[in-house]
C-alpha cells in the first residue's frame, strides 16, 4: 500500500488500471480493501482525495500536462501562463480535442500527471520566451533539471534557434528574480547574480558597484520581515543602496519600477563604491 500512496501523491490521486496492475492489484481488489474510488473513464480511477484539476483533465480524456503539471511538481510558473493544460492522445486530437503537447513528439499517456520531462517539453512548445526561461530557471534551481540539459530541452522546440539557454540561470530563488534579471538585461543594464557580501550574505542582484536589488517571491514570509530590514540596514551601513521589489512590483507594476531603476542609474547611484570589497565568487554576466 505504501507504493500506492506514492503513486497517488505523484499523480494527484488519479491512477490507471495499468498502474494498479503494475503494483500487483486489480481495481476490484482495491475496492475490496474499502478504498473510496470512482471511475473517471475507461481504465482510469480517482481516489476520494484526488486533486480536482487532475480529475478534470482525465475526465476530459487526457492527462494534466505542460505548466499545470510542472506547477503541481513545485515549479515556479508565471501567473500569465497558469491555467488548465491537458495533453490528449493522438486519436482525441485527430477528433478535434485541443490541448498541449511536446513539439514534434507524441509520448503515450502513462500517468494522470505528466512527468517533468514531458511537461517541460510541452511548455517549451506553448509559452513565450520570458515565461519559458522562468520555468527552466526554477527547474534547475530545484534540482529537477541540470543546467547542461537546458539546451537539449530547447533544441527540440520552436525556440531552438534563439539560444535561450544562454539566458538561463538556475541560481534565481524565485521566478520574480528571473523576470527582473531578464528585463534589466534587455534594457542593456549589466548586473551580477547572487553576489556574496560579507556580513550580509548573498544578494539577489547587484547593478554596478553599489545598487543591490532584492526581489521577493509570490508569498513573502512574514517571519522574514525583520531579517529583510536588517539586511537592508547592514547594506546601507556598508555603503550599498538596497532596493527591495515585491511580487506586485515585478508582475503588475514593472513599467513604473523600471523607470525608477533607470532614474537611479542615470544619477550614478549604482557606481559610487561601497566601503568593502565584494567576494570573489560574484558572477558578472
Amino acid at each position: 500500500m505504501e507504493e500506492l500512496g506514492r503513486l497517488l501523491a505523484d499523480h494527484g490521486g488519479v491512477v490507471s488500471a495499468a498502474q494498479f496492475k503494475s503494483l500487483g492489484y486489480s481495481y476490484d481488489q482495491m475496492k475490496a480493501h474499502g478504498a473510496d474510488w470512482r471511475r473517471l473513464r475507461r481504465g482510469w480511477y480517482a481516489h476520494s482525495s484526488a486533486d480536482s484539476s487532475v480529475v478534470s483533465a482525465v475526465s476530459a480524456g487526457g492527462v494534466l500536462s505542460c505548466v499545470a503539471a510542472l506547477e503541481r511538481r513545485g515549479v515556479w510558473i508565471p501567473p500569465g501562463a497558469r491555467g488548465r493544460h491537458v495533453r490528449f492522445p493522438k486519436a482525441a486530437r485527430s477528433a478535434g480535442a485541443r490541448g498541449c503537447k511536446p513539439y514534434r513528439a507524441d509520448p503515450p499517456l502513462v500517468g494522470a500527471v505528466d512527468t517533468a520531462a514531458v511537461a517541460v517539453a510541452a511548455a517549451a512548445n506553448h509559452v513565450g520566451e520570458e515565461d519559458l526561461i522562468v520555468i527552466l530557471d526554477s527547474m534547475v534551481n530545484k534540482g529537477m533539471l541540470e543546467q547542461c540539459d537546458v539546451r537539449d530541452v530547447l533544441s527540440d522546440s520552436p525556440h531552438a534557434h534563439k539560444n535561450l539557454w544562454t539566458r538561463c540561470d538556475g541560481r534565481a530563488d524565485s521566478g520574480t528574480e528571473t523576470m527582473t534579471r531578464l528585463r534589466l538585461r534587455a534594457r542593456g543594464i549589466r548586473l551580477s547574480v547572487q553576489v556574496p557580501i560579507a556580513g550580509v550574505g548573498l544578494v539577489d542582484l547587484l547593478v554596478g558597484r553599489r545598487l543591490v536589488i532584492e526581489v521577493d517571491g509570490e508569498e513573502p514570509h512574514r517571519d522574514r520581515f525583520h531579517s529583510d530590514r536588517t539586511r537592508d540596514r547592514k547594506l546601507r551601513v556598508l555603503g550599498f543602496e538596497p532596493l527591495r521589489l515585491t511580487y506586485h512590483d515585478v508582475v503588475y507594476s514593472w513599467d513604473e519600477v523600471v523607470q525608477d531603476i533607470l532614474a537611479m542609474i542615470r544619477r550614478g547611484d549604482h557606481m559610487r563604491p561601497p566601503s568593502i570589497v565584494l567576494g570573489t565568487s560574484a558572477n558578472r554576466l
